[in-house]
Order: structure tokens, then C-alpha cells, then sequence
């Protein structure tokens, strides 16, 4: 490398700076995280609250619903103070133009709440309008979480990170859950139709927290475990709401028994989702730590260590001809140690983590692959249900779901044993 060339140590150097820089803007975020999340607990509970007071007809949770008003006001404040404040020229830092779209969209989102609570309060839109923009505005806040924490490298933060985004996301699919089931029994209209969608609702969950426990800390899947142990009532209340067909017979009693069962689901969710957001911050501090001290080590040894020859270890290695490489003989193999006194070993192993930590990366992108594929699997099997059974779509998705209950497999194990069959009995291509 002549004088005059960049320094492959400058560029390392310069990626773990911006590293630990991106780790610290996370950190920073953290805050701003958690009361993001807080907003949307609350603005979740207020959704549920909206659709008993609309299928009563004003007769049930007038006073919850002023509770939850007064508590939003508190926790948007909290949120509003935290934000990042607006770049008084083109330096922006480490704030991207994405996340400033992302705090207009959730701002605005958030007005549109005003005129929805008026509306509410006053009964004049249905329940299912009130849901569908209840759920637009939890939306853009959930959004917003993603795109401030979606800057990690880290491969144990990156994991940590898709933990709580898959549990959040589950935990939003239950407050749907409560909300639609609260309104079927409350307005007496438990259809077809209104089961179909809390049966999708139940498995979208599952999906979400399957993923969950494949990158989640120990601490939270215990914690998640504890409130998985008390879903039995729950799991007679599914039932009863999947299986019971009904028309203008509303159940205020009933209702109330949903609401308040899932809502001690939910808060128990929320103490998970906490302690998720406390094991990113940690992994954050953890990495910034490690990263710091191997940058410290990483400069001392570049000053310091001499080079020894090591190519007889079984370890990975870059070899680099000599000077001298074209008066070697041939049979001479070429030196693993002859890289210059800048870069020593130290330089490789930095690189050969670096590369492990793309791996790391790649590896939890096939697994997300892989959960696609699954769904893609149960698509087919769906299809072939529909061509052999006449069935329609709902129909065949809830016979792959009993048939899964019923062998007490994964849906997506009955969907591959269903296409497996389906093969051995096409015919041979001629």
C-alpha cells in the first residue's frame, strides 16, 4: 500500500466510531421509546372502552372512557417533550429525514384522536369505524418506534430489538382482540364473520409471539410465561365467542367478563413489553462498552505488539505474499504474518467478528424468511381445501386450525403434511 493510500485500520477505526455512535443515539431513544409505548397502552384501552360505550349505547364505561382521556393527555405530553428537537440548519446528526416523517405522521395521527374522542363521546360514528381509526393511529405510533430504534448493527441488539418489535406487534393484535369481542357480545352480534376475525386475530398473536420467544431474553420469556399460565379463561371465552352464533342478543355481563379478562392479559403483555425494552437498553450499554474497549485494545496493539508467526494455528487468516515473494522458492508456502506492523493480528480478528456479525445479521433474516414460507405453505394448503372440498377461503383456514387443535400441532406442520399427501397422489408427467 503505497503512502499515500487510506489506511485499512483508519476505515475499521471510523465503522466502529459510527457504531457506537448509532449504539448511543439508540440509547438516547430510549426514553422517548418507552413513553411512545405508554401512549399506545393507553390509546389501546381506550379503544376498548370506545366500543362498549358505542354497542350499549352509552351504557357502559362513560366514566373509563374519561379516565382514559385524562390519562393520554399526561402521556402524549410526555411524548411531545421528548421528542427530538428540529435542526436549526442542514446538520441534522443522526436524525433521519424518515424518523422526522415518521413524528409528522404520528403528530398528525394524534390530532385526528381529538376529533375521534368528540365522536365518540357524542355516539355518532359505529363501532367498527371507531376501531378502524383507533387502530390507524396505533399504527402510526408503532411505526414511529420502529424507525427510532431500526439503526442497530449489533447482532444482540438487533435480536433484542426484534423481540419487542414482534412482541409489540402481538400485544397490539390482543387489544384488537378485546375490542372486537367486547363489541360482538355487547351489541349481541356474535356473526360468522366477527369470528372469522378474532380467529384470524388469534393466530396473527401466535405468529407474532413465535417469533418473540426465538430472540427474547430469558428474564422476559419467563415473565411472558408467567402470563401465558393464565389464559385458561380466556381460552373458554374464545371459545365461547368463536362457536356462538347469535343475532341482536347483546350480553353486557358477558361483554364485561371479555373486556376485563383481556385486559388482564394485556397489562400483564405490557410488563413483558417493558422488560424488553430494558434488555435492549442493556444490550445497548453492553455492546457500547465492549465496542469502546476493543477500539482501546485494538490501538494499543497496533502500537505495541510485535508480529508472530501463528500460521500453524487453526484459526482463520488472510495470507499476503513477502516483498521478497518472487525470490522465494516455490515450494515455500506464503507467510500468514506478512502484513504490515499497522495492522498486525488484531486488524483480522477485528475483521473476521465484523464478518460474524453480517452472518449473525443473515441468519435472523432467515429465520423471518422462514415464517414467510410457512405462511406460504398454509396458503397451498388452503387452495387445495378449496379444490377438493368446495370450500371457501374462511372455511378451509378454519379446517387446517381444527385440524391443528385437534393433533396438537402447528398449523403450518398439518398445511405440509396435507401438501406431502396431495403429491404422492398426483399423477406421473408424462
Amino acid at each position: 500500500m503505497s503512502g499515500g493510500d487510506p489506511s485499512p485500520l483508519a476505515y475499521l477505526l471510523a465503522s466502529r466510531q459510527r457504531e457506537i455512535a448509532s449504539l448511543r443515539s439508540l440509547l438516547q431513544k430510549g426514553r422517548l421509546t418507552t413513553e411512545v409505548s405508554q401512549l399506545i397502552h393507553e390509546i389501546q384501552r381506550e379503544r376498548g372502552a370506545s366500543n362498549l360505550w358505542l354497542c350499549t349505547t352509552g351504557q357502559m364505561f362513560g366514566d373509563e372512557l374519561s379516565q382514559c382521556s385524562r390519562r393520554i393527555r399526561h402521556s402524549q405530553s410526555e411524548v411531545i417533550a421528548r421528542l427530538p428537537a428540529l435542526p436549526e440548519d442542514d446538520s441534522d446528526g443522526l436524525v433521519s429525514s424518515r424518523l422526522y416523517s415518521r413524528i409528522a405522521t404520528a403528530l398528525q395521527a394524534l390530532g385526528e384522536r381529538d376529533v375521534l374522542r368528540e365522536q365518540v363521546q357524542q355516539r355518532t360514528l359505529s363501532h367498527d369505524a371507531a376501531m378502524a381509526q383507533f387502530n390507524h393511529i396505533i399504527r402510526q405510533l408503532l411505526n414511529l418506534i420502529f424507525e427510532m430504534v431500526d439503526t442497530a448493527s449489533d447482532p444482540g441488539v438487533s435480536r433484542a430489538l426484534i423481540a419487542m418489535f414482534s412482541f409489540m406487534q402481538g400485544k397490539e393484535l390482543a387489544g384488537q382482540e378485546r375490542a372486537m369481542g367486547a363489541a360482538g357480545f355487547a351489541s349481541g352480534r356474535l356473526t360468522m364473520a366477527l369470528s372469522q376475525q378474532i380467529v384470524a386475530l388469534i393466530d396473527a398473536q401466535e405468529r407474532c409471539f413465535s417469533h418473540f420467544v426465538g430472540f427474547a431474553d430469558d428474564d422476559s420469556l419467563q415473565r411472558w410465561q408467567q402470563v401465558a399460565q393464565e389464559e385458561s379463561d380466556i381460552e373458554r371465552l374464545r371459545r365461547i365467542a368463536c362457536t356462538t352464533l347469535c343475532q341482536d342478543e347483546p350480553d353486557a355481563a358477558m361483554a364485561l367478563r371479555w373486556h376485563q379478562c383481556l385486559t388482564r392479559r394485556i397489562d400483564g403483555m405490557k410488563t413483558v413489553e417493558d422488560r424488553l425494552a430494558r434488555a435492549v437498553m442493556q444490550r445497548c450499554r453492553q455492546s457500547i462498552a465492549h465496542a469502546e474497549a476493543q477500539g482501546q485494545s485494538l490501538t494499543d496493539d497496533l502500537l505495541q505488539q510485535q508480529m508472530q508467526n501463528r500460521a500453524n494455528e487453526p484459526a482463520w487468516s488472510v495470507f499476503i505474499a513477502a516483498e521478497d515473494w518472487q525470490k522465494t522458492s516455490p515450494a515455500e508456502p506464503l507467510e500468514a504474518d506478512a502484513l504490515t506492523p499497522r495492522l498486525g493480528r488484531s486488524l483480522l480478528a477485528m475483521i473476521q467478528q465484523q464478518s460474524k456479525r453480517l452472518q449473525d445479521q443473515d441468519d435472523e433474516l432467515a429465520a423471518l424468511r422462514a415464517s414467510i414460507e410457512d405462511r406460504k405453505q398454509i396458503d397451498r394448503a388452503k387452495v387445495l381445501l378449496m379444490h377438493h372440498h368446495g370450500y371457501g377461503e374462511e372455511q378451509a383456514w378454519q379446517a387446517l386450525r381444527k385440524m391443528a387443535m385437534n393433533q396438537n400441532k402447528r398449523m403450518v406442520e398439518i398445511a405440509s403434511a396435507l401438501m406431502a399427501v396431495a403429491s404422492a397422489f398426483e399423477p406421473a408427467k408424462k
